[in-house]
């Protein structure tokens, strides 16, 4: 689970909290490591925990334990269903019907995504794991649609179950209030555009976005700063340099791995959440970021158009001027009350309730 912070993560982890609230009649066992284990609270008696090594949390050493020790565990008479929510874990021997949930295809998508070792699992041997599973649960249409074509997994076996958002911690806040506790907590004291988002180059799409605010600061001599939000990942030092070398690198913040309690200030505070991505499967923070209020633009690509809805200014994310026009626009028309109260309204759809029962309702169809 990469200690709690990637994006399979807490899906895994709020999945399970909320199965625990929706299912009073099926019984669940949690395989986890030992270290990991404070991550998966338990609160319905109908869940429990089985706990292993902490070294399969090793990549290399994970996969071969899927495929591997976890097949032997998996006894004819011990699981009905067994859910992988990483399908690139989808072991090759079953002993049970197996559930996978496919995030995104993006390494079809982006050639430089990872190194070439793992470019390589994830375009030759991912897509056979796959075929594997019993059924496939996925976070958006356009998902689904790339597992039809580039896997040529059964239509009529792909179940479309949006995420939800944390709805109790994404609302917004007075914006005097969250530029206060920013300027705190963070040291903010300017008006600035945030991007919510792992520090993963290029897929993330980071470098570009510099560039629009470069060309937007240029025209503008505008006194916004550019805030990044998320803990380094692959690719992380060659964003890092190029802000550093930006002729407006002092207007450009990193804060790290931001705790959840700081999401609603930077959402609520900003004058803009800008999600340029090149690919992804789901896309939270522009659901999270309409919850609290804010004005939103992002990518047209992928699953964010459609995730996105009709709300949301979308711009090419390859094209850094059609970037700083949708950047200068959408601030030059203001977010009326109308907009942010359909944004907020909008967001509240995405209920991590309905997303588990959807589940629930997926494993008893494979059973």
């Amino acid at each position: 689970m990469q200690g709690g912070k990637s994006g399979v993560a807490a899906y895994i982890r709020t999945l399970i909290k909320y199965l625990q609230l929706e299912d009073q009649a099926n019984e669940y066992e949690v395989l986890i490591a030992r270290d990991e284990e404070h991550l998966i609270p338990v609160s319905n008696e109908r869940f429990s925990k089985q706990l292993f090594p902490s070294w399969i949390n090793h990549p290399v050493a994970n996969i071969a334990w899927h495929n591997t020790a976890l097949p032997l565990w998996c006894r004819p008479s011990s699981y009905d269903v067994l859910h992988i929510p990483s399908y690139r874990r989808i072991p090759v021997v079953k002993r049970s019907k197996v559930v996978a949930t496919v995030h995104d295809l993006a390494t079809f998508a982006i050639d430089a995504k990872y190194d070439p070792a793992r470019m390589f699992f994830n375009r030759k041997i991912v897509p056979a794991m796959i075929r594997r599973a019993d059924h496939i649960i996925t976070v958006s249409q356009y998902t689904k649609n790339d597992i039809v074509r580039i896997v040529g997994y059964p239509e009529e076996k792909i179940s479309v179950v949006y995420s939800g958002i944390d709805q109790d911690t994404f609302q917004p806040v007075a914006k005097s209030e969250a530029q206060t506790k920013l300027a705190e907590v963070h040291n903010l004291h300017k008006p600035f555009f945030t991007y919510v988002s792992r520090l993963e180059y290029p897929a993330k799409n980071h470098v570009r976005l510099i560039e629009a605010f470069e060309a937007f600061k240029k025209k503008s001599d505008s006194p916004h700063q550019l805030v990044f939000s998320g803990a380094d990942w692959n690719g992380a030092a060659a964003i890092r340099e190029r802000a550093k070398s930006s002729p407006v690198a002092d207007d450009i913040v990193f804060l790290g791995f931001a705790p959840l309690s700081s999401l609603p200030l930077l959402y609520s505070g900003c004058d803009l959440m800008i999600y340029p991505s090149l690919f992804e499967g789901f896309g939270f923070p522009i659901i999270e970021a309409l919850a609290c209020g804010a004005p939103v633009i992002c990518a047209n690509t992928s699953s964010m158009k459609e995730i996105a809805g009709d709300l949301v200014p979308t711009f090419d994310p390859t094209d850094v001027p059609a970037m700083m026009a949708c950047l200068e626009t959408a601030l030059a028309d203001g977010w009326s009350e109308v907009q942010k109260s359909q944004g907020i309204a909008y967001a509240a759809t995405f209920r991590w309730e309905k997303a588990a029962q959807d589940v629930i309702k997926v494993y008893e169809s494979v059973v």
